[in-house]
């Protein structure tokens, strides 16, 4: 079974799929799962192994889908008896099973880096993706001049931004850092994707312009509202790599927070 459970962990990795190994490390009979047993959680709390019986499984699914909101692991105890008080880690239940007996089982989320998605090769572009990596995001960077020599740090470098554009999800950020060379049409290849966060690297001078262009092209004012603009957290910055930490602050801020409604910008 172990076996069956290993392939089914390869695949979700394969897949970038989140999920949960769920480990028994201690048990008090009568229980028929023993330490070691694994298991497999999805989000939608399919199991895959065995980690125990009807009893067991809803406190561990439920368990399970927190630990994916939070990413954090966990140490689920079921027990008729609190052995753990207070202990931080420790989520404790009560032994509901008429057989009795006690378990304790490891809760390991397993979660897919989020992808950072860097439209444009301008020097903040570079670094940005340097910064990504760093902060473990999937890097994604799209120019159609882009080279991968510019992109040592990228785990994907697109040279198609309808390419780019198909690969956005609702758990993306995005940037656009195209400064320059390909605004229009960099902005035109990410408005309306609805990924997390869409960031614009530019005055606010230049994006009433790239804005107006959009709107002429048929873009709605919900979908402008949703850039930020500029892109990043107030620090001041004055250098290239000052923006680009900016920009990477405000990404993580939220990447560490719950999902909030995004600031609007108001461009007459």
């Amino acid at each position: 079974m172990w076996n069956d459970t290993q392939e089914e962990a390869s695949r979700l990795r394969a897949e970038q799929q989140p999920f949960v190994i769920a480990t028994v490390v201690a048990y008090k009979s009568p229980q028929s799962a023993r330490p070691g047993s694994k298991a497999i959680i999805t989000p939608d709390g399919e199991i895959s192994g065995w980690i125990g019986g009807g009893c067991v499984q809803p406190i561990v699914i439920r368990e399970a889908q927190k630990a994916l909101q939070t990413g954090r692991p966990v140490l689920v105890s079921i027990s008729p008896e609190s052995a753990h008080g207070d202990w931080k880690g420790v989520e404790a239940y009560e032994m509901t099973c008429q057989g009795g007996g006690s378990l304790e089982i490891y809760l390991e989320p397993v979660i897919p880096k989020p992808e950072l998605l860097i439209v444009g090769r301008s020097p903040v572009a570079q670094i940005l993706a340097g910064l990504g990596r760093l902060l473990d995001f999937k890097v994604c960077v799209a120019d159609p001049e882009a080279a991968r020599e510019q992109f040592p740090e990228a785990d994907l470098v697109l040279t198609s931004l309808d390419a780019a554009r198909g690969r956005i999800s609702a758990e993306s950020y995005v940037v656009v850092a195209t400064m320059g060379n390909g605004d229009e049409e960099g902005l035109e290849a990410v408005v309306g994707t609805g990924p997390r966060y869409l960031g614009l690297v530019a005055s606010k001078e230049k994006a009433k312009s790239l804005f107006q262009y959009l709107r002429d092209k048929g873009a709605t004012a919900e979908h402008l509202a949703l850039v930020k603009c500029p892109a990043g957290i107030e620090l001041g910055s004055e250098t290239l790599p000052e923006i680009a930490l900016s920009v990477m602050a405000e990404i993580t801020r939220l990447r560490r927070r719950a999902p909030e409604k995004p600031r609007l910008t108001v461009l007459d």
